[in-house]
């Protein structure tokens, strides 16, 4: 897959420029997912169309972004996105498991399995701690999510298509509400 270079936009001209490209590429991409499987593919994106895509580049930092230091690596981090520091640039990064934070991004979907609760935003799942604070954890099997963020593949097995971010697989699922939505599975 090609990077994407994404710039944060110093104006809202600029900004919707940018919006516009990436949902139009996003169509694009959607109809040759659906020429390669033959099948209608509802776009897992949804609310994170805005969002920078996972791998992409960008010059400049959001203002006001956090470091937060993982085993000795610097993540900046600001409203759910985390960036890492590449060549004079940021690229937009998946979070490693165990890294911690003291709040979460803004309204995260809220999920209970096995009794345990679970926040998900972005393609990442946070679990609430003790002392306080909340860490980036694997995907727990099961849970389901109405929006993925661009960057996940469309990968057909045994005549089934699922949706793999990172190492993360989803499959479609219609609520009872008649949504559709993504459950975690283990392949």
């Amino acid at each position: 897959m090609s990077l994407l270079f994404v710039a944060f936009a110093p104006n809202d001209a600029s900004a919707q420029r940018n919006n516009d490209r990436i949902n139009n590429r996003n169509n694009n991409q959607n109809n040759n997912r659906n020429k390669r499987t033959k099948e209608k593919v509802v776009s897992p994106v949804k609310h994170y169309s805005t969002q920078p895509r996972r791998g992409a580049q960008v010059a400049t930092l959001p203002q006001r972004a956090n470091v937060v230091r993982h085993r000795n690596v610097d993540y900046h981090y600001r409203d759910g996105i985390f960036y890492r520091h590449l060549n004079n640039r940021y690229v937009v990064s998946t979070p490693p498991i165990g890294i911690r934070l003291a709040v979460l991004p803004p309204n995260p979907v809220r999920l209970r399995i096995g009794g345990h609760p679970y926040f998900y935003y972005y393609g990442t799942y946070y679990s609430p701690l003790q002392a306080g604070g909340y860490e980036v954890v694997s995907a727990p099997v099961g849970a389901v999510v109405d929006a993925l963020p661009d960057g996940y593949d469309v990968v057909q097995l045994d005549g089934r298509t699922y949706y793999r971010l990172d190492e993360t697989y989803y499959k479609t699922i219609v609520e009872r509400n008649g949504n559709v939505a993504y459950e975690v599975v283990r392949i």
